[in-house]
């Protein structure tokens, strides 16, 4: 079968996606270009003869180098050399478009244009005449409406055609006038050479100071920069202009002369439902309520209402769990075999990952509508203002909505959500402090700490965490972008507002599963790689000689009691024997855990048959109904699984203590003890690494000797602990400024593209948090403060400096050329 490469190529927000998911259906691949972090979908379809592979190239406003996704699809098709490029356009907003259709052409490569969106062209009262449009641009035009699935089998069709009658390909050109005398000359130094590009395109992305071209030709004529820079002193001394914005000027002009030939508006000053929408939206004292409106409904909705979908999901993985769980060998009492106990971990941490999938699938979905709807780029032209003094982006703000900057969100999807952003040290910027945002897990945490020391201000201290996050994300950004990020290349912030669209429930699906699926593939599978470290330094080098045999002990002491009080008993002889017991306590305990995921009567009952036939006399003392024997060993059974998880758990607590995660604790300590903290706090953060919701079950295990009497987690660790509120300060300070769990840092690390950063986002936070709670901590004990006064001076110290440093200018690198491009109707 014959193969087509197809490049699908267009601006943002003209609904590019929509033509990919029409035309190449659910038969999709979504990954990342080799070396960059920005998406590559991938779909195939085959017609007629032919195998057809169309590569979705990131949205982009021109073909010059201006931002990570510019490069990449040009890149693309420099290196790939596809056979036809698809450009969709937008039909109610031609003139703007067909700035990219232009420099497409010139490439070289056979174009066909998509006037994609003509029912909302007609709807604004704009007649296209494709037929004058396909005669100026010398390739064929094809009508469509993406989100109604009309035009997919015009565009198909009109592939193979072009591929088939490529060799009449009729070469498009644009007269530049006054600067074609130097784009000959240019053309002239590749002689000799051999490409497979247009020399002409080539000789123009050279004046138009085009990095990634010149690098490449660099090799073979090294100077070609020096040359390009001596012309346009020439063009400039002669026409007082740079050859960047000569180029713009005259791709415009030739746009606007298309659009006047072949456009007839006929309710060109009507208001449109758009400029309507946006009166209030952009409204500029509305704007930021609403926004926020909008932020707390998608952090509601995917956040509280996704995870009570949670509540039906995990109960699916629970068994998954229990199934694992029957499958390994069992336990002899406290005797655990390595191979279950690793079992049962790496189950634990996975389910712990996947359970959040309706969150995320929710979030994205709804990040989704928000793109295709048009708001994410009003969005961004609200906060611009005030995040590009701190060296953000408008841009910005959606990944830190996402981590939590609301209190409750994840940073995972947040760091995924700087996909988008097209300055590329903004970017970096906001995968650094995103994690400094309160993410969902951490919020159990500061429940644990504030109700221990807290409970009368509760409400006074979670504002203040909850609030502080994002001035200390501010003042991060500012420190680096004037820093190591200094040198990173930045981009114009091109503030199109696209018309309001209806978005398509099927575009939409296609795209939260995409992302979900990235998400599985790329985190879960890493992070189950991890957890098989932190299993090994949880459980080595193990319980010494003498612990082991004072636990082998209790467990005799147990054992005895419990034959003791059933020596008596009709059913003794089914329970005489150690294994016999041991095999009797792993079948109630496991039936008593598939019962507790049980959710309906349904599989209740069939839990209740399963058991019943594994063994109908153990049963008996599951359900001891009238038979005063069986309710006696139910009674005693009781108390033995009790008493075996208690031992279990001071097992697992010396485990812990003596693990290389203790020790690592304790090694540490000399450092983090100015701060207030012990080996135990300490192993509760190191244990947070693989899940912040383990720092709570850490500092629960570790003092839950202590709640014999039925005291709350919170009341045994402010009983037992030794720590003061100002300790309780220094805690909260070091968690909010730490990194979050490692699957936010293996984000961080594709999405940056580099270990190194990586490594920085995890050490940079926990030096940065242990010298702010050290100083806090000890001038808290100087001046003897309380933990609200110790609270409150870092908040207005931290909110002080975030004013101060915002008065001051941020310089940004000057781009020659750049472009902003504003919707007419805005």
């Amino acid at each position: 079968m014959k193969k087509i490469k197809v490049a699908l190529a267009g601006q943002p927000n003209c609904g590019k996606s929509t033509i990919f998911n029409m035309v190449s259906g659910i038969e999709q691949h979504i990954a990342n270009y080799p070396g960059v972090t920005v998406d590559k979908k991938v779909g195939f379809f085959k017609y007629e003869e032919y195998k057809v592979e169309m590569v979705d190239l990131p949205g982009t406003y021109s073909f010059s180098s201006y931002s990570l996704e510019e490069r990449t699809a040009k890149e693309f098709i420099i290196d790939e050399s596809p056979d036809i490029i698809v450009n969709v356009i937008d039909a109610s907003n031609l003139k703007r478009n067909l700035y990219l259709t232009f420099q497409l052409l010139e490439i070289g490569i056979p174009v066909i244009v998509v006037l994609n969106m003509m029912d909302v062209a007609k709807r604004r009262g704009i007649e296209v005449d494709s037929k004058k449009i396909a005669f100026m641009l010398h390739c064929p035009v094809i009508e469509a409406i993406g989100s109604r699935g009309v035009g997919g089998e015009e565009v198909m069709k009109s592939i193979i055609a072009t591929h088939e009658n490529r060799e009449n390909y009729e070469e498009f050109k644009i007269n530049y006038e006054e600067l074609e005398p130097h784009i000959s000359l240019i053309e002239k130094e590749f002689e000799g050479t051999t490409s497979n590009l247009k020399k002409r395109w080539q000789a123009i992305k050279v004046l138009e100071g085009d990095t990634t071209i010149i690098e490449r030709l660099k090799q073979n004529i090294p100077n070609i920069e020096e040359t390009a820079k001596q012309e346009e002193r020439i063009f400039h001394e002669r026409y007082d202009r740079d050859f960047p914005s000569f180029l713009a000027s005259v791709r415009y002009e030739s746009a606007d002369i298309i659009c006047h030939k072949s456009l007839v508006e006929k309710n060109i000053k009507k208001e449109t439902w758009t400029d309507k929408a946006d009166k209030i939206l952009l409204n500029r004292y509305l704007a930021i309520p609403i926004l926020i409106f909008i932020m707390f409904l998608v952090y509601e909705i995917s956040i509280v209402w996704g995870y009570k979908l949670t509540d039906y999901t995990w109960p699916l993985l629970a068994a998954i769990k229990n199934f694992v769980v029957d499958i390994l060998p069992s336990a002899d009492i406290i005797d655990v075999p390595m191979i279950t106990d690793f079992g049962i971990w790496m189950v634990n941490s996975a389910n712990a990952l996947m359970n959040y999938i309706p969150i995320f699938f929710i979030l994205f979905a709804l990040i989704a509508i928000m793109e295709d709807v048009g708001y994410m780029p009003r969005m961004a032209f609200i906060l611009d203002r005030v995040f590009r003094k701190f060296g953000l982006h408008g841009q910005s703000t959606l990944p830190l909505v996402l981590g939590g900057a609301m209190v409750g969100g994840c940073a995972v999807p947040g760091v995924m959500a700087t996909k988008g952003i097209a300055d590329e040290r903004a970017r970096m910027a906001t995968i650094l402090t995103v994690p400094y945002m309160n993410c969902l897990a951490k919020v159990p945490f500061y429940t644990l700490i504030l109700g221990a020391f807290f409970k009368p201000d509760m409400a006074l201290m979670m504002f203040f965490i909850s609030t502080v996050t994002l001035f200390i994300a501010l003042i991060v950004a500012k420190i680096f972008t004037s820093t190591i990020l200094k040198t990173r290349e930045t981009a114009p912030f091109l503030m199109e507002l696209p018309p309001y669209h209806i978005p398509t429930f099927k575009g939409v699906i296609i795209r939260a599963t995409q992302r979900v699926w990235v998400y599985i593939k790329k985190v879960v599978t890493i992070v189950l790689a991890v957890a098989i470290i932190l299993f090994a330094m949880l459980q080595f080098p193990g319980l010494s000689v003498e612990s082991q045999a004072k636990y082998d002990a209790q467990v005799e002491t147990m054992l005895q009691k419990f034959d003791k009080k059933l020596e008596t008993n009709s059913y003794y002889k089914e329970i005489d024997t150690r294994e016999e017991v041991s095999s009797l306590l792993n079948y109630y305990d496991a039936y008593r855990a598939k019962r507790m995921v049980a959710t309906s009567k349904e599989s209740a009952k069939a839990v209740d048959e399963e058991y019943l036939e594994r063994s109908a006399i153990y049963y008996k003392f599951l359900k001891p109904k009238s038979d005063k024997d069986a309710k006696t060993i139910n009674k005693n059974l009781r108390k033995l699984s009790k008493e075996r998880k208690r031992i279990l758990r001071n097992v697992k607590n010396e485990k812990i203590e003596n693990s290389l995660l203790g020790m690592t604790g304790k090694f540490v300590e000399p450092v983090t003890q100015y701060a207030g903290f012990d080996w135990k706090i300490n192993v509760a953060f190191l244990s947070s690494f693989a899940a912040r919701e383990s720092a709570v079950a850490t500092l629960g295990s570790i003092y839950e000797n202590n709640k014999a009497d039925g005291m709350r987690a919170e009341e045994a660790m402010a009983l037992n602990s030794g720590y003061t509120p100002l300790h309780a300060i220094a805690i909260i300070i070091f968690m909010i400024l730490t990194p979050p769990c490692i699957a936010t840092m293996i984000v961080v690390k594709i999405q940056a593209g580099s270990y190194r950063w990586m490594i920085f986002a995890i050490f940079f936070p926990v030096i940065l948090g242990i010298i702010i709670s050290s100083l806090v901590f000890s001038l808290g004990s100087s001046y003897q403060w309380s933990g609200i006064e110790a609270m409150s001076y870092f908040y207005f110290t931290v909110v002080l400096l975030a004013l101060i440093l915002g008065l001051f200018p941020h310089r940004s690198k000057n781009w020659k050329g750049g472009i902003e491009i504003q919707n007419n109707n805005v």
